[in-house]
């Protein structure tokens, strides 16, 4: 029975994976560092002191820039177009859902997304993909790893899923991959609400 779904944020809920790379070579390149997209890509998702400290032993001080760009520059994502739709859907299946993010709070208090909990890196000592956000969202929902869906866009967010013993599910947004830890693949948000069923049926 799945009683709670867990979603990663970026490139997930919000179309900015583009920006999110953007903003990071754009802060490597104030520190002197030239990184091409294909290696920024696939790291997406880790925390941000931790992607900057695989090219950099200046990380925090990288962060701090991307996340700069990213706010100045945040028209230039929005929330997919089904977000909202099934995040009420799940309201009326009485699924809880939660947002667990490498994203700091600050970013979170500027979005003023309407989701609630969300664990940011700011919450926990660990990030992605330790499981350790995971853990505490589970009990901010009060719902067992067992009764929950975990829905990411990367390899960071599908690990701590399956080490927790929850159910994996990689969204592609058409741009699918093979992952040696998911359990179902979707392309849109509101896909969830098709496995939810199945499994609840």
């Amino acid at each position: 029975m799945i009683r709670g779904i867990i979603f990663d944020l970026d490139g997930t809920l919000l179309n900015s994976k583009a920006l999110r790379i953007k903003a990071w070579k754009h802060a490597f390149e104030i520190f002197g560092v030239n990184i091409p997209e294909e290696q920024i890509s696939p790291l997406i998702g880790l925390p941000g002191v931790d992607l900057a400290g695989k090219f950099s032993s200046r990380a925090f001080e990288i962060e701090m820039e991307e996340e700069r760009y990213f706010k100045s520059h945040l028209e230039e994502m929005s929330l997919y177009g089904d977000v909202d739709h099934t995040f009420s859907k799940l309201s009326e299946l009485n699924v809880k859902t939660s947002i667990v993010t490498s994203s700091r709070r600050a970013l979170m208090e500027i979005l003023k997304l309407p989701y609630r909990p969300v664990v940011t890196i700011d919450d926990v000592g660990v990030g992605k993909p330790d499981p350790e956000a995971y853990l505490k969202a589970l009990s901010l929902l009060d719902v067992k790893a067992s009764e929950c869906l975990v829905v990411g866009d990367a390899e960071t967010d599908l690990i701590p899923a399956k080490d927790i013993g929850s159910v994996s599910v990689y969204i592609g947004h058409g741009n699918r991959r093979f992952s040696n830890y998911a359990d179902y693949y979707i392309d849109e948000v509101s896909e969830v609400l098709e496995i939810v069923r199945k499994l609840n049926s």
